[in-house]
């Protein structure tokens, strides 16, 4: 009995199945599964406050913006601040200011949409991942124990997003190394934070991917 428990450890580790939440590289728990969505660390943005509040909603639409390649977003963030807009925001409330950051650049609102939901808004997630969107969502307690394991009202990126694994660049955590990987139930949980999770995500395609041999 020993040596048959023994032996599913090792088949389920050979699987890849989730061991638990940790921080790692671009390389998930498996030691195979690569990310969907690699913006290179030099690109990664902190998140900054404005009047108090953080800006970690538009941070994380400036990381979409980047790698998608929408310059009417780009360092979204730093122009609240400069207006001296409150950070944070809601469904309602990004609408409006993506309009505003679109109106003061003179430029076109792009095309996004926002998403509500919780189980049935991941095939959602998966979809604009496999087509080279790097969603922002929603995010109420790490898996990893940062935050002291407490709740919070945060938004980062979703870089990775399958069957078995989930991936989030935190923008609290910037960094090529400092990814979060976790279960997808483990992700959906703080994605949702028990109730309803809220995207953003912008419709212009990404790069194509590396190729991979």
């Amino acid at each position: 009995m020993e040596a048959f428990a023994k032996f599913a450890v090792v088949l389920a580790l050979g699987l890849g199945v989730a061991q638990g939440a940790r921080v790692a590289g671009k390389i998930a728990p498996d030691s195979r599964t690569e990310i969907q969505v690699d913006l290179p660390g030099p690109l990664h943005r902190h998140n900054i406050s404005s009047r108090g509040e953080g800006c970690c909603t538009q941070t994380s639409v400036h990381h979409s913006a980047t790698f998608q390649n929408v310059p009417a977003l780009w360092e979204f963030h730093e122009w609240i601040k400069s207006k001296g807009i409150p950070g944070g925001s809601y469904p309602s409330e990004m609408k409006r200011r993506i309009e505003l950051i679109c109106k003061d650049r003179g430029v076109p609102v792009p095309e996004y949409i926002q998403v509500e939901g919780g189980r049935e808004t991941l095939e959602i997630l998966r979809a604009a991942l496999a087509t080279g969107r790097f969603p922002a969502v929603t995010y109420s307690r790490s898996p990893t124990g940062r935050y002291n394991g407490q709740r919070i009202a945060h938004m980062v990126n979703l870089a990775h997003l399958d069957t078995q694994y989930a991936a989030i660049l935190d923008n609290n955590y910037p960094g090529d190394n400092a990814y979060e990987w976790m279960s997808v139930d483990q992700f959906l949980q703080t994605y949702t934070g028990g109730r309803s999770g809220w995207a953003v995500i912008l419709l212009d395609s990404g790069p194509p991917p590396f190729p991979w041999n």
